[in-house]
């Protein structure tokens, strides 16, 4: 028999497998059996290979394979792999039917399917998108069916893919592991603390208002501050007559009416409908100067948010940026500027 051959095929699907142990974990995909069981949280594997590599990344702190260039580790090789790439732009994998290249396997053959029409894409029977994999179109396919498989062993919540699960067992474990380096701020997600540099740390504001001129350092930010302008209040309570801009705004209302306040200040006994009202809380109430960001020079008031900071210098300043729309006044505040509006003109 020629080394590598495989000879040993399932009965099912026919596919074939070089060892009776290869083709003995490949049937369990039809039987559905899973005799590997996690002893720390109980899910069950198809493989030992399987529970160990869940065990190691779920379970362990250990990130043995550290980036040459960052120093930034991981638990796995392949993901030390995909991020040395990120540092490098390289993008080893090319495509045989046009110039284009990828930096993954999945990645090039993704490409393939979607710009070519590969011979092995298979298409979704609810939408238009093709995938290279069985276990791609099969994920996706949850999309439409609603079906959310994956449950978290410590509070139940149920997520469509297990990349999603994983995500939120990081709120359970309390590991922060991203580290703002101009504050002692931590975050769970590398997207947080990047949004966090973005709106805090720095001064570029690409997105501007074109109402007012207010800057933002997202669009769905800018997008959202804009329909305060418009005042378009799309969602109506239905037990009061408030309507909202947002649905997370009517969600939080709700709470009001039902009593709910699930996150309660450290210092205090004061609870909110919200995790960023104890903090705002917190800054404003309970926090020592050192700890307010921001300082006046001209007076050395302190003040917890930029915000608050910037109107406290107009009032040095006399500067009034907020012009009215229907006569020539004008304000140093917005909000001072809206009971203007409302008062003096009936708008």
């Amino acid at each position: 028999m020629t080394e590598g051959r495989k000879t040993h095929a399932c009965a099912v699907c026919q596919k074939p497998y070089k060892t009776p142990y290869d083709l003995e974990v490949h049937f369990r995909l039809h039987t559905g059996e899973r005799p590997f069981k996690c002893g720390v949280c109980g899910t069950s594997f198809k493989s030992q290979s399987k529970l160990n590599e869940h065990q190691a990344i779920v379970h362990s702190d250990e990130r043995p394979f550290s980036c040459v260039i960052c120093e930034t580790s991981w638990k796995k090789m392949n993901a030390l792999h995909r991020h040395i790439l990120f540092h490098t732009k390289e993008k080893p994998y090319f495509c045989l039917k046009c110039p284009g290249s990828c930096s993954t396997q999945s990645d090039l053959n993704n490409h393939i399917v979607a710009r070519h029409g590969g011979k092995k894409g298979k298409k979704c029977e609810k939408c238009p998108k093709l995938f290279y994999l069985l276990s791609n179109l099969q994920a996706h396919m949850r999309v439409h069916t609603r079906e959310k498989p994956f449950s978290c062993s410590t509070c139940g919540n149920q997520f469509t893919h297990k990349s999603s699960l994983k995500l939120h067992a990081l709120i359970h474990s309390g590991e922060k592991p991203w580290a703002c380096t101009q504050c002692s701020k931590q975050f769970r997600l590398k997207a947080n603390l990047n949004c966090h540099v973005k709106q805090v740390h720095s001064n570029e504001r690409p997105f501007p208002c074109g109402i007012c001129g207010a800057g933002f350092a997202f669009k769905i930010a800018r997008d959202r501050h804009v329909i305060s302008h418009l005042n378009e209040k799309h969602y109506k309570c239905p037990k009061c007559a408030k309507r909202f801009a947002s649905s997370s705004g009517l969600r939080y209302h709700l709470k009001l009416h039902d009593g709910i306040r699930d996150f309660k200040c450290l210092k205090c006994e004061n609870k909110f409908v919200n995790n960023i009202s104890p903090k705002n809380h917190y800054l404003r109430t309970h926090a020592d100067p050192s700890e307010q960001g921001f300082e006046c020079i001209l007076c050395v008031k302190t003040f917890a948010f930029r915000s608050e900071f910037e109107n406290h210098l107009r009032s040095h300043v006399r500067e009034n940026p907020h012009m009215c729309a229907f006569c020539p006044k004008s304000f140093s505040l917005r909000c001072s500027l809206n009971k203007h509006v409302q008062r003096a003109h009936s708008v």
